[in-house]
């Protein structure tokens, strides 16, 4: 509940409320790459550096990171709203190692997917009502969001804490060194990693070109109310709660590559409709195929890399994936405002559309002997 009412006050606005109070191209792009960029900074979060055990990890800079929103208050410059939502990407990117480790830990191979897309379907939920509840407030004026993200960083925080409860069958509380980019070595030795991060990389890097290019066509040429963005939030989160029971299903009961291959394709559907329309309905849909996708990216990797390796090295698994996301985020988002810029959008749309649909050709034709069920390995 409390992450849901956190996500879907905050995120659905996040770039569109930036662009309405004067932020420029390239803090769009910086607001988009934030969650990708700060990715990285997780490669330093692998070990059990201070001895508080894995849970730790995911409540505390969670927590901070979500209580920094509270700072939302006093911002009104586009600069420090940048810089704030940035800082708090940084932060909360800590728990992604560890919580990947205690979903391998916790969860069954052959039931992760299913167990893991339950989880989300309640946070959907409410993210649905609070997503429409955001948009009619923030639709009154604009500048409403330093009383409602500091709000939703209080149910954010709340939904933090509550993870103290988990418990980790069998841990060690015990320190370890520092991680860095000595870990970046040993998933690569394993070619079924290689494998999948060479076709997820295709396909991100179509999401992320076009990703910033969708606030500034939202706002800029369609002038969409905040009442309507709030709209879309809901019809994302409605979206994506169905996406987690379809994707969920789909990942136990076939192999990684047809699921896969379907992903991917579903992705080129988002650039593809805003390439052909600028109708609000129509602009609907692209936000339901959304919603699809990232259920599938928030499912997706967590259930490949925890079948792909150890419980011991899960988190380095883990780190390596979403560092190298990193790395994308750092470069594409920027891209694709340039080629707006220069090429229209209408070119970015075709270019995020052919990225992920080469990523389908080369899962279908390349993709060999992966993963079959939840019980084998690569």
């Amino acid at each position: 509940m409390y992450l849901g009412v956190f996500g879907g006050c905050f995120f659905p606005f996040m770039a569109i409320v930036g662009r309405k109070i004067g932020a420029t191209e390239f803090q769009i792009a910086l607001l988009v790459s934030a969650p990708y960029v700060a990715n990285a900074f997780s490669l330093f979060w692998t070990e059990d550096m201070f001895g508080k055990g894995r849970v730790w990890y995911v409540v505390w800079p969670a927590a901070v990171g979500r209580a920094l929103l509270f700072g939302m208050f006093i911002v009104v410059s586009p600069f420090w709203y940048t810089f704030l939502i940035y800082v708090y990407m940084v932060v909360t990117a800590i728990p992604f190692p560890s919580y990947a480790a205690i979903m391998k830990t916790n969860y069954p191979d052959d039931l992760r997917g299913r167990l893991m897309s339950y989880v989300r379907v309640g946070h959907a939920v409410f993210w649905v009502a609070a997503s429409a509840g955001a948009g009619f407030i923030l639709d009154l004026d604009t500048d409403y969001y330093r009383y409602v993200f500091p709000l939703a960083a209080l149910f954010g925080v709340l939904s933090a804490l509550r993870f103290r409860h988990i418990r980790v069958r069998g841990e060690k509380k015990e320190r370890s060194g520092i991680g860095g980019l000595g870990q970046l070595a040993a998933p690569f030795k394993n070619s079924a990693f290689v494998r999948f991060i060479s076709a997820y990389s295709l396909f991100e890097l179509g999401l992320l070109v076009a990703l910033p290019v969708y606030p500034l066509v939202l706002v800029d040429e369609m002038a969409i109310s905040n009442a309507i963005a709030g709209i879309y939030g809901s019809i994302f989160s409605g979206a994506w709660l169905a996406g987690f029971f379809f994707w969920g299903r789909l990942l136990d009961r076939f192999d990684i590559k047809r699921v896969m291959v379907v992903f991917f394709i579903a992705a080129s559907a988002i650039p593809l409709v805003y390439l052909y329309s600028r109708d609000t309905v129509v602009i609907g849909f692209a936000q339901g195929a959304a919603g699809i996708v990232f259920a599938a990216v928030e499912l997706v990797g967590y259930v490949v890399i925890t079948r792909l390796c150890t419980a011991a090295d899960t988190a380095r698994f883990m780190a390596v994936h979403i560092a190298l996301g990193g790395i994308r985020g750092a470069t594409a988002p920027f891209l694709g405002t340039m080629l707006a810029s220069s090429m229209g959008p209408s070119f970015v749309f075709t270019l995020g559309a052919a990225l992920s649909l080469c990523a389908a050709l080369y899962t279908f034709a390349a993709y060999e002997g992966l993963i079959r069920s939840g019980h084998q390995r690569g």
